[in-house]
């Protein structure tokens, strides 16, 4: 009667107990080989099996990420947000405990340019940014926001030029419903201190672009602002959470279309504080697309004419009219326009284009025109 014998293949030990027959002996070892082989190409395939298979962690209720991780092929695995919201029950609380993590990677709204490379990433779920929307004798002119901001730099692809890099991302946005609210192509129209309120870090070369402006989507509205030197790109997206309300957006190009066929148009989303002639921060959209005008057609000389409904005295009015046009001249000059194209004139109730009546005659009679100079 022979001893105990023991196989050993890829960590598996079998031991083998002695047999009254060589006969049976040799058939138990044939069996006893293909059993090793089977477990040894089984424990094969588990290793590649797990080598190979990626698992993405998706924060409870982020819809989105599970989709993207189920396209890649990737096995979903849901966890709780930090702080202990796995307590929280239902698909809002999970949507808005998402909300307020970073998803890292690219922004999904904007791809990278073939070869480019991440370099930071910041995240913040809800602050207060100063988005760059002008600029004036050297000082950058501001628009205060709030929401979700995404901070993201990228380095280079090497033998790219900044007006390339500029122009793939800034066509990409626009082919998507995007509007650029002001742009500049060098050191002397982008101003000295380009970025130096949020937060891009362009040094102080000549060959720096830059360009801003909002894409609205339902549910909300991202302003994005990029900035491109020759080694890096800067990508700000500012989403807000809730589409701006009770506001008017004019348009550059249906601004430029109204002069060429009536030599005037209507400056549509330019408020005032009532009866002053304080402009308020939400007439800024509005006063962006007139400079983008000006840009677009650098021969363009404007009367700003300001006009009033026939409420109060007419000298008041008169007074009233004057200072609102201005106040938007001036708030064009502190973006840069020159001078020498901006001219202000009030008209206070003397050209009327409803009847002062009815309440909805006066409002259209209170507006702001600008008339080719």
């Amino acid at each position: 009667m022979s001893r105990c014998s023991a196989w050993s293949a890829l960590g598996l030990s079998v031991a083998l107990v002695s047999v009254p027959a060589l006969s049976a002996a040799a058939s138990f070892g044939d069996a006893l080989k293909d059993t090793i082989e089977r477990a040894a190409k089984s424990e094969v395939q588990r290793k590649a099996d797990q080598e190979t298979r990626r698992v993405t962690r998706c924060v409870l209720g982020d819809a989105k990420c599970a989709r993207d991780a189920e396209k890649r092929g990737d096995t979903v695995e849901t966890v709780p947000a930090a702080g202990g919201a796995a307590a929280a029950t239902g698909a809002a609380a999970g949507t808005a405990a998402a909300a307020d993590v970073d998803p890292g990677g690219d922004h999904p709204m904007i791809a990278p340019y073939p070869g480019s490379q991440r370099q930071t990433r910041q995240f913040d779920a809800y602050t207060d940014y100063r988005r760059e929307t002008g600029s004036a004798k050297g000082e950058p002119a501001t628009q205060v926001q709030e929401g979700k901001l995404t901070r993201i730099r990228y380095l280079n692809p090497k033998g790219r030029s900044t007006f390339e890099l500029m122009r793939n991302y800034r066509d990409a946005l626009v082919a998507r419903g995007f509007r650029v609210e002001w742009a500049c192509d060098d050191r002397g129209s982008c101003g000295r201190r380009l970025g130096s309120v949020n937060g891009m870090l362009l040094g102080v070369g000549k060959d720096v672009r830059y360009f801003t402006g909002v894409l609205r989507q339902a549910g909300g509205a991202a302003y994005v602002s990029m900035a491109f030197t020759p080694r890096y790109t800067d990508l700000h997206v500012l989403e807000t959470a809730t589409m701006d309300s009770g506001q008017v957006v004019v348009d550059a190009n249906a601004l430029g279309a109204g002069l060429d066929a009536d030599g005037k148009v209507t400056l549509q989303g330019i408020y005032f504080d009532t009866g002053r002639d304080t402009l308020r921060p939400e007439s800024d959209a509005a006063l962006a697309q007139v400079m983008l005008l000006l840009q677009q057609r650098p021969a363009l000389r404007l009367r700003i004419v300001g006009h009033t409904d026939s409420t109060g005295s007419a000298e008041a009015n008169l007074a009233l009219s004057q200072a609102r046009a201005a106040r938007v001249r001036e708030a064009l000059l502190a973006r840069g326009v020159a001078a020498n194209r901006l001219e202000a004139v009030g008209m206070g109730p003397n050209a009327p284009v409803a009847s002062n009546d009815t309440e909805d005659g006066r409002a259209r009679n209170r507006r702001v025109e600008l008339v080719k100079a």
